[in-house]
């Protein structure tokens, strides 16, 4: 499937975006997002046809030497809620958890104890508030899915109370149109 020459013809380059990932946000009650490799693709001076998506396998396979550099020189992709998304930090010890590839509330959370002491003063309580933040996110997961459920069952309600409505309506009015 590769094509060294279509790899030498077109600018390639697989970069990766950082997406929401909806359904687990949901039914975490958090924001989750996942590191996602897309592709962008196009013939070198021609800015009308730029091709830019989530990588698949056909574009591994299509551009290997591009993934290979691209593989090679990617940070390892991050899970969970990103550090900039949580409000209990500040700028300062987000700059000190990047500099220590801490990226997610979950990554924060799971320091052991000998990691927390070497990364200094702070990040102990940092920690805490993080395990603390997670399990009352946890918590509020299953009353965020309760409302969304409460709110689509009173919309179900009012379409079926709308459709009796119509049908009453439409008998009524058939009723006149007999007597008539």
């Amino acid at each position: 499937m590769s094509n060294p020459q279509a790899e030498s013809h077109l600018f390639v380059q697989f970069y990766t975006e950082t997406l929401e990932l909806k359904a687990e946000s949901e039914k975490q009650g958090r924001p989750i997002f996942k590191d996602v490799p897309f592709v962008r693709i196009m013939v070198p001076g021609d800015t009308n046809n730029i091709i830019e998506r989530v990588a698949d396998e056909n574009d591994k396979q299509r551009f290997p030497n591009t993934w290979a550099k691209y593989q090679n020189s990617e940070a390892i992709a991050q899970e969970g809620t990103l550090l900039e998304q949580w409000p209990h930090i500040t700028r300062a010890l987000l700059k000190e958890c990047k500099y220590f590839e801490i990226h997610t509330v979950e990554a924060l959370s799971n320091i052991s104890d000998a990691h927390v002491a070497k990364l200094g003063m702070g990040f102990g309580d940092l920690r805490t508030k993080a395990k603390a933040w997670l399990e009352a996110e946890a918590g509020t997961a299953q009353i965020t899915a309760q409302a969304a459920e409460n709110a689509q069952l009173k919309q179900s309600l009012a379409d079926l109370q709308a459709q009796i409505n119509d049908i009453s309506e439409t008998k009524t009015r058939r009723k006149k149109e007999l007597i008539e």
